[in-house]
């Protein structure tokens, strides 16, 4: 450890100083509290005092270790503690002399040694289940109660240890009992040691060089399959299989014949392991075939016998091969090269049974060509014992028995029924030797008999079959029936099908289909229609499905049936009463019922008058009677309609009677005139005035005594349910300046009783001021309305329009 920086040299005499400053004491300080030194190496302690009251102080260290002065000051020193050499050396005790006064201070030494190594032992390979011991050691080492020591496997901490107090150096072991487990193959096991001498010193810390784990498994011994004998100059697959070996990367196989090693190839499935190798040897006898499998330090080894042995095929011969009917065969078995030679032979018959036997190396059977004996097959068997089994080899032979052709019934049948649209072909079969040749036609002409064909109905006849070989021919004759599903065609059942209403009709398909199909029809939704022609309506227009079946199937065919009928005109499409509006599209729209769908034809039952003119919007003149005539193949019908013309109210025109220009106090009346349909009602916006009399139906207004008040605008707007149109005259009021004045101050007290004594009707109040309207009679529910004219030349007119209710 270092001397102290000058900061840290000079903070032991500030405390000290400002400590007797504050308390007027004579103190002394050692630092640090305690020394970290490394055995055999230095280190430093400062010593400092307080201020000494005159001035005379000394300071000193007291230590049995060697001890070198260092760098001072007023009020400190610095001591150098030499070669520490000692474990237990004790206290530094610094002390300081002010007159007769001596204060100490002491340090603790603290004296440390690291671990010169920290070894794992090594750890041989372990089986699974098996327990060994993970001990590191920690080599020289002080202080030892300021030591721990962690063993790891992995990231798995397994043990920590700390120690009790030793005086001086020590080694330490730390062991862990380990029970392996596959897991545990290829971990690295750890040990880490920390001396810690906080918090007066620094933390120390060493590992081991890391131990990997060895694992390994070989729970059973290997399976080892090969066959108990092998024939010289053959080959055969043997296999060596072992199962929970661990790490199945590190087993080893090894397979040895005779003690000569094999080549093998190893494959794995889970955690089965199977080495596969070809054997061959061409050396006789009796051989040990062994499998080893090794993992780590274990292995297992499986042994078997394998017998080898020569053993050539018997020889079996026929004399002669192919021999006429009634001639002699001879039939003999010869035994071929065997090692061991004890070879035994047995004749037989094609169903196993024993014809002759013996240990001889030869047997022999002679017999009479037979019709029956074409074909049958002899065999030969040579048997050889051979460890504690037998070895068996066989040979066939054919006996061939010449003969010309036969054709039986069940060979080749004389009546056959084919399925069209199946594959089939015209085969025969014929018994003959030499195999005689088949040859099938019709009308002189070949066909195949061999590649099935497709059948169709053309293939349907009669047949010749020929069988023949070098000993003569025989013939028979074949007849074929081709059946085929039902088949609806145009022809027989067309698709489209028109009739007319009244006629006697009947819904028929004949159908093509061997056997004959039956035929029904229905309609679409499922109800069938009867048999039998009958008298056709308009529900027996719609879609029909028709549908022939027999026992190879059934064809569909679907049906429309028209029916046509002659036109009709009702009231739901061609209304007899009609009402148009002037000026919309003129359309004299007439739907008639009739299959062809008729044409309709409309026109105007004149009187001799003008027809209405072409216009594509309706006139006046399209009002009147019209007859519309719908007309197809099958007749015509006839219907009248009545067109009715409504338009909104024409020209307005007014009249002023007896004129326009009044004289005050002459009566006068204004008649509106308009033309509509319907008839239109009339309104009136004139000068409003108390001497106003309309007449019953609006149309008029008559003023008795005309006043100043009488004179202005009158205006007629006469509106039906397709419009309104307005027209006006101005009526002028003749008289002076002042009568006018006098007339205006009367007028208001005479206008409700003028009204009442002329009979007619009467308003309850002549307020009608600008802005005010609705004035309602109170007893005849006549609407008076109040009309406010913005007159320009003379004021403001306002006018009252009364209308019955």
């Amino acid at each position: 450890m270092g001397p102290p920086s000058p900061a840290a040299r000079l903070l032991p005499p500030l405390i000290l100083a400002l400590a007797g400053a504050a308390h007027g004491t004579f103190t002394v300080g050692a630092w640090p509290r305690v020394a970290v030194v490394p055995f055999g190496g230095s280190v430093a302690i400062n010593c400092s005092r307080s201020a000494c009251p005159g001035g005379n102080a000394t300071l000193g260290l007291e230590t049995p270790l060697a001890v070198g002065l260092g760098a001072g000051g007023r009020r400190w020193q610095s001591f150098r503690l030499l070669n520490v050499s000692q474990w237990n050396p004790g206290t530094a005790t610094c002390y300081g002399r002010c007159g007769d006064t001596r204060v100490d201070a002491s340090a603790g030494i603290l004296v440390y040694r690291l671990p010169e190594r920290v070894v794992l032992e090594p750890v041989p390979a372990v089986a699974v289940g098996e327990s060994r011991n993970l001990t590191c050691r920690v080599v020289e080492v002080a202080p030892v109660g300021n030591l721990t020591v962690t063993l790891r496997r992995g990231a798995e901490t397994l043990r920590t240890e700390s120690f009790g107090a030793t005086e001086g150096s020590a080694s330490v072991a730390v062991s862990h009992l380990l029970t392996a487990s596959p897991g545990d193959h290829g971990q690295d096991v750890t040990c880490h040691a920390e001396l810690s001498l906080r918090p007066h010193g620094p933390l120390f810390a060493r590992a081991a060089v890391p131990v990997k784990l060895s694992v390994f498994a070989l729970p059973e011994p290997p399976q080892l399959r090969a066959p108990a004998r092998l024939e010289a100059g053959t080959a055969a697959n043997i296999s060596c299989q072992i199962a929970g070996a661990f790490p199945a990367g590190d087993v080893r196989f090894a397979i040895t014949l005779a003690e000569q090693r094999l080549n093998f190839t190893v494959t794995a499935a889970g955690d089965v392991l199977t080495a596969t190798a070809v054997l061959s040897t061409g050396t006789l006898g009796r051989q040990e075939l062994t499998c080893t499998a090794a993992v780590a330090t274990a292995a297992r080894t499986a042994r078997t016998q394998l017998h080898v042995y020569r053993f050539l095929a018997p020889i079996l011969e026929l004399s002669p091969a192919s021999a006429p009917a009634g001639s002699e065969v001879t039939v003999a078995c010869h035994a071929g090269v065997a090692e061991p030679p004890a070879v035994r032979l047995q004749l037989r018959d094609a169903d196993g049974g024993v014809l002759a036997e013996g240990p001889q190396s030869r047997l022999e059977l002679r017999l009479v060509a037979r019709r029956e004996d074409d074909g049958r097959q002899f065999g030969c068997r040579a048997s050889l014992a051979v460890g504690d089994g037998t070895v068996t080899k066989d040979v066939d032979a054919r006996l061939a028995v010449l003969y010309m052709p036969e054709m039986a019934a069940s060979d080749c049948p004389s009546n056959r029924t084919w399925l069209r649209g199946t594959q089939e072909a015209l085969s025969c079969r014929a018994a003959g030797n030499p195999a005689p040749t088949i040859v099938c036609g019709r009308n002189g002409v070949a066909i195949s008999t061999r590649e099935p064909e497709l059948v169709t109905r053309s293939r349907a006849g009669t047949y010749l079959c020929n069988a023949t070989n070098s000993l003569g021919t025989q013939s028979r004759v074949v007849t074929i029936r081709v059946e085929y599903e039902p088949i609806l065609t145009e022809k027989g059942c067309p698709t489209h099908r028109t009739w007319v209403e009244g006629e006697r009709r009947e819904l028929v398909c004949r159908a093509d289909g061997d056997p004959p199909p039956s035929t029904r029809c229905a309609r679409d939704s499922g109800a069938p229609r009867a048999r039998g022609s009958r008298a056709v309506s308009r529900a027996d227009a719609g879609r029909y499905v028709c549908r022939a079946t027999n026992k190879h199937g059934s064809a569909v065919r679907s049906i429309v049936v028209t029916v046509e009928y002659e036109p009709s005109i009702g009231e739901t499409g061609c209304p007899a009463r009609r009402l148009w509006v002037e000026g919309t599209p003129a359309e004299l729209a007439c739907a008639a019922s009739g299959n062809p769908p008729p044409h309709v034809a409309c026109a105007k039952l004149g009187n001799g008058e003008d027809p209405p003119p072409a216009s594509p919007n309706v006139t006046r003149a399209h009002a009147g009677t019209y007859q519309c005539r719908a007309t197809n193949t099958h007749g015509s019908a006839l219907r009248n309609i009545t067109v009715a013309v409504e338009y909104s109210p024409a020209t307005v025109s007014l009249r002023v009677l007896p004129s326009a220009n009044v004289s005050q106090g002459a009566s006068f009346s204004v008649e509106c005139l308009a033309e509509g349909l319907p008839t239109p009602t009339y309104g009136w916006a004139l000068p409003p005035a108390p001497n106003l009399r309309f007449a019953a139906d609006n149309r008029s207004v008559a003023v008795a005594g005309a006043a100043a008040a009488n004179r202005g605008l009158y205006t007629c707007t006469a509106t039906n349910r397709h419009g309104r149109r307005a027209g006006s005259v101005m009526v002028r009021v003749d008289e002076s300046r002042l009568a006018l004045l006098a007339s205006l101050g009367s007028l208001g007290a005479i206008t409700v009783v003028g009204l009442a004594a002329a009979g007619g009707y009467y308003l309850k109040s002549t307020a009608c001021k600008k802005g005010e309207y609705n004035v309602r009679d109170a007893e005849g529910s006549s609407e008076a309305a109040c009309l406010h004219q913005q007159r320009h030349d003379r004021g403001e007119v306002y006018g009252i329009q009364l209308t019955q209710p």
